[in-house]
């Protein structure tokens, strides 16, 4: 049995966990903003930043307009919210490019990950032809799905565009909750039903928030709209 005195100095207590993520984080975004900054207001403004907003995500996704009232220079806030962006493509490359067959591997992944760092509603379509082969895969618009008319009309569109045989809707809920409102289960029922007059078949819809993803189509409750 290890003495008491070792078992004292070798646990590692939440508190301590989490000062060595804050100090890895300070570290992380002091040498980002080293770029813009002198070293040593660099460290102090890293300090400040995950101070205030809580964690290196939140920084990253924080509004530039905190960011600058935060005491960060334009140069500093420019990179910082390069990030989110720069992430999203880096996985977007190296992970989930289709192979020469078109498959995409981790589909669940890339859909989460699409929306990394953003703060607002968005809304994805993914389109593909009668082999699963992805034709499209890009945002509609930026904002809520409730302005469904603009949507739908932009939705059919592109099927007809690219000659779909089926599509994926997804967007997120920056509200933390992956479950969809009475409006999205609305608005989803009435793309499948343009999409159907078109022959383009709605296989799913997910909704997404922040590292979670809510599949209608898998659920027990909304599997029928996809029938």
């Amino acid at each position: 049995m290890m003495p008491e005195a070792y078992q004292k100095e070798n646990i590692r207590t939440e508190d301590t966990v989490d000062e060595e993520i804050q100090e890895v984080s300070v570290g992380i975004l002091s040498a980002l903003l080293s770029f813009c900054m002198k070293p040593e207001e660099a460290v102090k403004s890293a300090e400040k930043l995950i101070s205030s907003c809580g964690s290196l995500s939140a920084v990253f996704e924080a509004p530039y307009s905190l960011l600058t009232e935060l005491g960060i220079n334009s140069g500093a806030a420019v990179l910082i919210k390069m990030i989110p962006p720069l992430t999203r493509k880096y996985l977007d490359d190296k992970y989930f490019l289709p192979d020469s067959k078109g498959d995409i591997p981790n589909f669940n992944t890339k859909i989460i990950t699409a929306f990394l760092g953003v703060p607002t509603e968005k809304v994805i379509i993914v389109l593909r032809d009668k082999d699963d082969t992805e034709l499209y895969f890009g945002a509609l618009s930026t904002g809520s799905l409730n302005a469904s008319e603009v949507y739908i009309k932009r939705v059919m569109e592109l099927a007809l565009r690219y000659n779909a045989h089926s599509a994926i809707i997804a967007h997120n809920h920056p509200s933390g909750i992956p479950f969809p409102s009475r409006k999205d289960i609305e608005t989803t029922i009435k793309i499948k039903n343009v999409l159907k007059a078109v022959n383009v078949k709605l296989e799913n819809h997910y909704i997404v928030a922040g590292s979670k993803s809510y599949s209608m189509a898998e659920s027990e409750e909304f599997y029928e709209i996809f029938i």
